[in-house]
């Protein structure tokens, strides 16, 4: 036991000292010390907070495609039950400037509305940032304060026995505890020595507490301090000139006053200070407001109150409210409405003064709020309400943000990540069963692109952008299997526009298309399918074509075809295509026919002959460490491999160029010419895989008869081969044995039917 003591006795001491260093209570005269030493920090509304706390984050440049953008590390913090936020950097630089936006004009007036498609993180956008906030508070530089009035309890008991109670906080001196209080502040004194602490339910900041002129003076000379300028040269923000306390805390301050005959600092010394930090599950600073909920700032009276009994009598004539709700909660922080407009619309008509004046109407009077709106809504319920005649009317008051799905395979598959992790614990995981999955998603949610808007030069390339080329190209992959280098070459050169196109129509890129939330169902069946023994892409072909059955259930599904756009069915065949490729290069790479270094050695000696041929420059042979001439015949047996076009000479010219324009696009790397040549590469690989066709289909029989009857029928080699290539399929690229069994087999079936060979 005395171990489990010397902990608990470690425990205090940390906290103690922890309490002490965070500052959380203390005297109003040691506030203002803190504030004069840091007074735009102690002074920041919730918006220049929030763009404070976003800021501290920092973050640093992504590319999408081609276009930079800044990835706020914010977004990477991660909510309160999952993961960061994947992707979204154009949505989430929008929701940063409108934030930016509204702390340069020194208020928020507007509700910043996040909408877009079921699962597309709205919601869980807002809760990184609410999750970020609460980090930020627990920080120095993200402090934050509030105050109590605190009134102590009467010590004497001399008093007491003659039936003397002046008012609690002006009895003399000499009837305190003087041991228990310091000579300008109640704020620490012990709780059985405080009669009463009234809170601040606005959480409204000490600074406001500075009556006006002295606050805008003292204001004024300390940021000149901090700014190292002259005081005449400051322009307070706007909200530094409100009132900025409750009815009640402006009732208190002013009957104190009146007690104390203009003796401000014996009213300071009723004020403690209290640090506090951002919660979202305790609402403070932080509230959701769920659809079915009254979002308001309710009001009632306070008569049996013991704190309220307990307070001196000057204070007795004061009518005290209690004043509850999100609003109130949220104050000084951000406020969200979960699915909005599933709400009755008159039920948000109040909205409109509360978000734009920034105000809240109560029985006693009107309160001043310090927040940051923010709201998430479906497509379906804005578009609903845009056709309102209302609509304008709230429009003024509204940010619109959209947040699409996500339209990078890459990113895509980030999205599974801790369902993987969950899965994996159980099952086994194919390679590429995730990726197939995403990329499916992905083709579900594109748009045909418009081909009017393009150069009539440009039309006939963008009439060849199918569904697959598209979601390839957005994730930066190769295109050398669907077209010719050039053409690739083009087609990035106008992605940009492409991804554009849609931005600022209502029917954008990534309105529609399959929820990551149906897809994680999807794998959760896919892991549990009974035809299969572990999560396949097998599995995951099945688990679609049963999907796409139910026309009725997924809107997605509803969509006719426009060319190869929206046929969910298709794109099932289409990753079915992209399995059997990836599998036939892993499956040959596993044999070892011919070491994969071989081929891009070849392909690097062919280059280098052709540059010292139109260079007229001797070409550095490695192996023998000597140069020699260009070879006709080194290159000629590879031009037949490549079909190279005639002349072959304005061909090779062709290379160099292809060789400068790679250097051109990216200075800074280093030429890798198995990346430049990449279709070149693929075109020597499949000859030579060819010329080896019988002998890898006989390994191919000899895998799938391994541990059967037939299994007598290959050569003690060709079973050697067999399971020297399982080996290298679970070394090199992780699948188990039977699984490499089962994608083989469809690989052979997908072979053999006639679409797959067409």
């Amino acid at each position: 036991m005395t171990g489990f003591y010397d902990k608990l006795h470690e425990l205090s001491n940390d906290y103690q000292q922890l309490f002490k260093r965070r500052q959380i209570i203390m005297s109003f005269e040691s506030y203002l010390e803190l504030l004069r030493q840091r007074p735009q920090a102690l002074t920041r509304t919730a918006s220049v907070y929030l763009k404070d706390c976003m800021s501290h984050f920092g973050g640093y440049e992504v590319r999408d495609g081609g276009m930079p953008f800044t990835r706020h590390k914010i977004f990477d913090t991660g909510t309160f039950k999952y993961g960061s936020i994947i992707g979204g950097e154009r949505y989430q630089n929008r929701i940063y400037k409108i934030i930016e936006n509204f702390a340069r004009q020194g208020y928020s007036n507007k509700l910043i509305l996040l909408h877009g498609p079921n699962g597309s993180a709205k919601t869980s956008t807002v809760e990184t940032i609410a999750r970020a906030m609460q980090q930020y508070s627990e920080l120095e530089q993200g402090a934050v304060y509030r105050f109590n009035w605190v009134f102590p309890a009467e010590q004497s008991p001399e008093m007491r026995s003659k039936g003397e109670s002046g008012p609690i906080g002006f009895s003399p001196r000499k009837a305190l505890d003087q041991s228990m209080v310091s000579d300008t502040s109640y704020a620490l004194l012990d709780d059985q020595n405080i009669a009463s602490r009234i809170h601040s339910e606005f959480k409204e900041n000490p600074f406001y507490l500075i009556p006006m002129p002295y606050r805008e003076k003292w204001m004024k000379e300390w940021i000149a301090i901090e700014k190292g300028i002259d005081p005449s040269e400051v322009v307070l923000p706007p909200h530094v000139y409100l009132s900025g306390l409750s009815k009640r805390n402006q009732l208190i301050f002013e009957t104190l006053l009146n007690a104390y005959d203009g003796d401000i600092n014996k009213v300071f010394r009723h004020i403690q200070v209290e640090r506090f930090f951002y919660s979202y599950q305790y609402r403070v600073g932080i509230a959701s407001v769920e659809p079915q909920m009254v979002v308001d700032a309710n009001e009632k009276q306070l008569t049996m109150d013991q704190n309220i009994a307990n307070l001196p009598s000057v204070l007795h004539n004061i009518s005290f409210h209690e004043v509850s709700g999100q609003l109130v909660d949220a104050n000084r922080g951000i406020l969200e409405f979960s699915d909005m407009l599933k709400r009755p619309l008159e039920a948000l008509k109040y909205l409109l003064s509360t978000i734009e004046k920034s105000t809240v109407s109560l029985h006693t009077g009107t309160a001043h709020l310090d927040l940051v709106f923010f709201a998430t809504t479906n497509e379906k319920h804005l578009d609903a309400f845009k056709a309102s005649p209302d609509f304008t009317a709230f429009s003024g008051r509204f940010a619109l943000v959209t947040v699409p799905y996500l339209l990078n395979v890459e990113d895509e598959q980030k999205i599974y990540k801790r369902e993987v992790e969950i899965l994996s614990q159980t099952t086994k995981i194919a390679p590429h069963s995730v990726e197939l999955l995403s990329l499916w998603a992905v083709m579900t949610r594109m748009k045909q692109p418009d081909v009017e808007k393009y150069d009539i030069k440009e039309r006939t390339l963008i009439s060849r952008v199918d569904p697959l080329v598209k979601a390839k190209m957005y994730a930066g992959r190769s295109l050398q299997s669907h077209m010719a280098n050039r053409d690739e070459k083009s087609l990035y050169k106008l992605r940009d526009k492409i991804v554009s196109e849609s931005l600022d129509l209502v029917v954008y890129e990534g309105r529609f298309g399959a929820s990551p939330r149906e897809l994680k169902v999807i794998l959760s069946n896919a892991a549990q399918n009974p035809n299969h023994s572990s999560l396949t892409p097998m599995a995951i072909f099945e688990e679609l074509e049963s999907l796409v059955k139910n026309r009725t259930i997924h809107e997605f599904l509803q969509f006719e075809p426009r060319g190869k756009y929206h046929d969910a069915a298709l794109f099932i065949d289409y990753i079915k295509a992209e399995f059997a490729e990836i599998f036939a290069n892993e499956s040959l790479k596993a044999m070892n026919l011919v070491d994969d270094q071989e081929y891009e050695t070849l392909l690097k000696r062919y280059i280098d002959h052709v540059v010292g041929s139109l260079k007229n420059e001797k070409v550095y042979d490695q192996k023998r460490g000597t140069s020699e001439e260009a070879s006709t015949k080194v290159m000629s047996e590879i031009e037949k491999i490549l079909d190279a076009p005639q002349p072959v000479e304005k061909f090779r010219r062709g290379l160099l160029s292809r060789i400068a324009a790679s250097k051109i696009d990216n200075p800074n790397d280093e030429i890798v010419v198995s990346k430049i040549f990449e279709d070149f590469l693929q075109k020597i690989r499949d000859h030579y895989h060819g010329e080896k066709t019988q002998v890898v289909g006989k390994i191919y029989n000899a895998m799938l008869a391994l541990g059967t009857n037939h299994e007598s029928d290959f050569s003690r080699d060709d079973i050697a081969a067999a399971k020297m290539t399982y080996d290298n399929l679970e070394k090199k690229f992780g699948y188990t044995n039977e699984q490499a069994k089962a994608c083989l087999q469809f690989y052979v079936t997908f072979q053999a039917e006639p679409e797959a060979k067409a």
